[in-house]
């Protein structure tokens, strides 16, 4: 059992200026991401197996600050405790499983003593780490032990405020639940992380927001955990959808809507993953955003030593979403695809991801429409854009305005269809905040938010 607390890194995913500066954008992802704010710690491009998972605390500070914060893979969102002793956050795995490393992503408000705990049924709890030296930071702990859940229990504070993490992550055996990164914005204060790209899709007719769309197979959606989440999917009119992961656990498909496989990084290449994905095809989406520290995190010669396995799984393969620069000569795409062309390797389609800080919506589709022409032009591939919205990350997190963005969805939807390179899209994404500004098309309750109706509207 070791401790590792590398120098404090500043809250969050690093700005979306400096992203485009030092790599570029799109929420996700953040989800993927993208986002606004942060690195994550080594080791965090292995999917978690508590990302996206159910998470419960011993208080919140405030609404926006809640347990679920801490496991969204997002680094601009965070869990923040009441102003006492002692505090826990708890995660549930979904089921028992080995456990081998958990990662702490403290905020400024830190605990100098807590342990890590497991429990197969949230009764006995089982010590897997203890300390009364804490430091903050990132801490990576370690450990080994089984339960389906797993908990912090914090007995005293590093100051007078409460304790807050970022992320806390439970790393294991098991086959994490959903990798995303992508994230996924769920609270006013951050989106998720993701560089920029659009494709749109021709549709039925436009419906109202309480009836089922038709759906269209060029529009799609990336989907994360909300209430109601398969009805929201199913009013939202998309005909393809995805979870940055192989799977779609608690997501019903709708009829005539088809759900794609994504293997979303290097630990995702296991036997349960591709078998899954291959049952899932015929599409297969490959790593998300491996240009990205804080997303699948992969080198270029790592990416091309397990695409063969990825070309066993799908019969039509994406390639790896890079979060910005795909129309760059010498950037991690064209490698890629260099590299790929040179081995012999198959890609069948280009996959994109892009966030736009302009919120006029003619000048950003103009943009958005720019990019996938020059990508179009490198590579002559089809495109998928798998990830894209309005979102500024110049200076933290700025969305446009409910208008401004059903205005883009509208805009953006027209130009994506007529380009017939463009073969899908997916918006960025089907969950709405209930508590802020988001680019999220579905509040829990079933309503659909200005840009919902306009992407139920789209062709």
């Amino acid at each position: 059992m070791s401790e590792t607390v590398p120098p404090a890194a500043a809250p969050g995913r690093a700005s979306r200026g400096m992203r485009r500066i030092a790599v570029a954008s799109v929420f996700a992802a953040v989800l993927g991401v993208s986002l606004a704010n942060g690195t994550l710690p080594a080791g965090a491009a292995d999917v978690p197996l508590s990302q996206g998972r159910t998470a419960t605390a011993s208080s919140a500070e405030r609404g926006d600050l809640s347990a679920s914060a801490a496991v969204d893979g997002r680094t601009g969102t965070r869990w923040s405790s009441k102003f006492s002793d002692p505090q826990w956050l708890q995660v549930d795995l979904g089921r028992s499983t080995a456990i081998k490393k958990v990662v702490l992503r403290w905020e400024n408000a830190y605990a100098t003593q807590f342990r890590i705990e497991s429990s197969t049924g949230g009764g006995a709890w089982t010590t897997l780490y203890s300390t009364s030296s804490g430091k903050g930071g990132t801490q990576t702990l370690n450990v080994s032990g089984t339960g389906r859940y797993v908990r912090l229990y914090t007995t005293k504070r590093s100051g007078k405020y409460g304790v807050s993490l970022w992320e806390f992550q439970v790393f294991g055996a098991g086959a994490a639940a959903t990798p995303t990164p992508t994230v996924k914005p769920t609270s006013s204060t951050s989106p998720k992380p993701s560089p920029s790209t659009t494709p749109t899709k021709p549709s039925a007719t436009p419906t109202k927001p309480s009836d089922p769309a038709t759906p269209s197979t060029k529009k799609g959606v990336g989907v994360w955990k909300m209430n109601n989440v398969s009805d929201a999917l199913a009013k939202s009119g998309a005909g393809w959808y995805y979870t940055w992961a192989s799977r779609h656990d608690g997501v019903t498909t709708p009829k005539g809507a088809e759900f794609v496989p994504m293997v979303w990084g290097a630990a995702s290449v296991n036997d349960q993953t591709l078998a899954e994905a291959k049952a899932a095809g015929p599409y297969l989406l490959g790593f998300n955003e491996p240009d990205m520290a804080e997303q699948s995190n992969m080198s270029v010669d790592k990416a091309l030593s397990l695409w063969p396995k990825l070309m066993a799984a799908g019969k039509v393969l994406g390639s790896p979403a890079v979060a910005y620069g795909g129309d760059r000569a010498g950037g991690w795409l064209d490698r890629f695809m260099t590299g790929a062309a040179q081995r012999g390797y198959r890609v069948d389609f280009v996959t994109l991801h892009w966030y736009g800080g302009d919120f006029r919506a003619d000048a950003a589709t103009g943009q958005l429409k720019s990019y996938l022409q020059a990508v179009y032009e490198r590579y002559h591939k089809p495109i998928w854009l798998t990830e894209y919205a309005l979102i500024d990350f110049s200076k933290g997190v700025r969305y446009p305005t409910e208008a401004q963005t059903a205005d883009f969805v509208t805009a953006s939807t027209k130009m994506l269809n007529s380009l017939s390179y463009v073969h899908r899209y997916a918006w960025f994404g089907l969950p709405a905040s209930d508590t802020g500004p988001s680019s999220g098309l579905f509040h829990g309750n079933g309503v659909a938010t200005p840009a919902g109706r306009a992407f139920q509207a789209a062709p």
